[in-house]
């Protein structure tokens, strides 16, 4: 049952979070991601560590919050600030080549618009530990397939034979408002 819960929050945070995406919610960090290839799995690793730390987190603290819920995303932020900081501590520490590769991508990931979004979509949908935990993995996989459409779409648009005009980046924007379109058609939402 726990194992269903966890399957379930974690595809919706598959279309929840590619819909966001469409919208322009972590559109420059997913492109900026897109752009180094080699680094982008760390990068969507790093939002899914991130993302779950914000997630279990933001469940954490909900109960402490409740009544005074204008404070909770200060909360949320410093706690993200927190994560990041130790998790920068603890690759400086143990793996120092790793760290002076990644730690531009690290800092990224951990205020990650994405990231910073999954405690108050838990509250919204009010997720239980399960769900969000496959929320929080989920959201991971999805910043993932965001990246590779982006790789794939800057792939595509570089192509010499494409007008001048529509070469590199505007090409890029077109692919992936095409693509936004599908989704908020597939999702149900009206623009």
């Amino acid at each position: 049952m726990m194992f269903a819960k966890m399957l379930t929050a974690a595809l919706l945070a598959l279309t929840v979070e590619n819909v966001l995406f469409a919208g322009g919610a972590g559109f420059s960090r997913a492109l900026r991601a897109a752009r180094r290839p080699a680094s982008a799995g760390f990068y969507a690793l790093f939002v899914t560590v991130f993302s779950l730390c914000s997630g279990l987190t933001g469940y954490l603290l909900s109960p402490l919050f409740s009544s005074r819920y204008q404070i909770y995303p200060a909360a949320i932020a410093a706690a993200a600030a927190v994560l990041y900081l130790l998790a920068a501590a603890l690759l400086r520490t143990a793996v120092p080549s790793f760290f002076e590769k990644y730690s531009s991508i690290l800092a990224q990931a951990a205020v990650n618009t994405v990231v910073l979004a999954v405690p108050f979509l838990r509250e919204m949908c009010s997720f239980g530990l399960a769900e969000t935990i496959g929320f929080s993995l989920g959201t991971g996989a999805a910043f993932f397939l965001a990246v590779l459409l982006l790789e794939q779409a800057l792939r595509i648009c570089s192509n010499p034979d494409m007008p001048r005009a529509f070469s590199g980046l505007p090409g890029v924007l077109i692919y992936i408002g095409i693509l936004s379109m599908v989704f908020a058609g597939l999702s149900g939402s009206v623009f």
